[in-house]
């Protein structure tokens, strides 16, 4: 039975390693850190731990989860909790739990501020909104929050592994923020609404200058000062109503018209 399977040590410790990025975590399979932490290599926590990677690993992210929440629960003060933390957060991702996927981040980062492995789960967050992204023509709000996870990422750990990662993210939800309002903007200007319209324009204009966007929002701002003054020449017209044949005099109403006669 697969719950039985016990992966050898050390080649869990890499497999761990490779995808936290984080010497801290090596540790808690390494035994780097103080022995009493780990307390031999068949303690319930390492057993639930790696059995929970196994079932990460075969893709049963729900029972993974699971586990590792146990872990999290049972054995708070094991450096293992410190792994449940991470991996929680990991599993609920890979079943597209984003929601307490990230709780579980957010738990991680503040639990463990000063934990290597910090970036990664910053990265993830940023990567939870990314993942949901909606096409520019709908909601924008997961790309806004994806600007402010990564953004967040690349402030705070600017030489980071995971802020490399993050730039190219970054740029596909600016652009997709981007691309949002020229989306907007263009509805506004069909429907001849230019002074929205250009509203929308100058956004893409001063806060996202660099996406691939600026001279096709440029035209358009263009375009709609043209259209205003277009249509502002034609009210200052006047009506046909307010017009005068300044050759001919005006009509009187009634030329034969008598004053009554005063009575004598």
């Amino acid at each position: 039975m697969r719950r039985y399977i016990i992966f050898a040590v050390m080649s869990l410790t890499l497999a761990l390693a490779a995808g936290a990025g984080c010497s801290q975590i090596k540790q808690i399979f390494t035994g780097r850190g103080p022995a009493s932490d780990l307390q031999g290599m068949d303690t319930p926590a390492q057993v639930l731990a790696n059995e929970a990677e196994a079932y990460y690993r075969e893709g049963d992210y729900e029972e993974a989860a699971d586990l590792f929440q146990q872990i999290k629960d049972r054995f708070p003060y094991s450096r293992l909790a410190v792994l449940a933390d991470l991996r929680v957060g990991d599993a609920y991702f890979k079943s597209e739990r984003y929601d307490e996927a990230v709780l579980a981040y957010e738990d991680f980062v503040q639990l463990h501020p000063t934990n290597d492995a910090v970036p990664y789960a910053l990265f993830k967050i940023g990567m939870v909104y990314h993942n949901q992204m909606l096409t520019p023509d709908r909601d924008p709000t997961f790309s806004a929050k994806a600007v402010a996870a990564f953004r967040r990422l690349i402030s705070a750990y600017p030489t980071s592994q995971w802020a490399v990662k993050a730039r190219p993210r970054l740029a596909e939800a600016l652009r997709n923020l981007a691309a949002h309002d020229m989306s907007v903007g263009v509805f506004y200007y069909r429907t001849k609404n230019y002074k929205a319209a250009m509203g929308r324009f100058k956004k893409v204009l001063t806060k996202y200058p660099d996406v691939g966007l600026y001279q096709k929002a440029l035209g358009y701002l263009r375009s709609c000062r043209v259209k205003l003054a277009e249509k502002d020449d034609t009210e200052k017209l006047p009506t046909s109503s307010e017009r005068r044949d300044l050759v001919a005099p005006p009509k009187v109403e009634n030329p034969k018209m008598t004053l009554p006669q005063e009575r004598i």
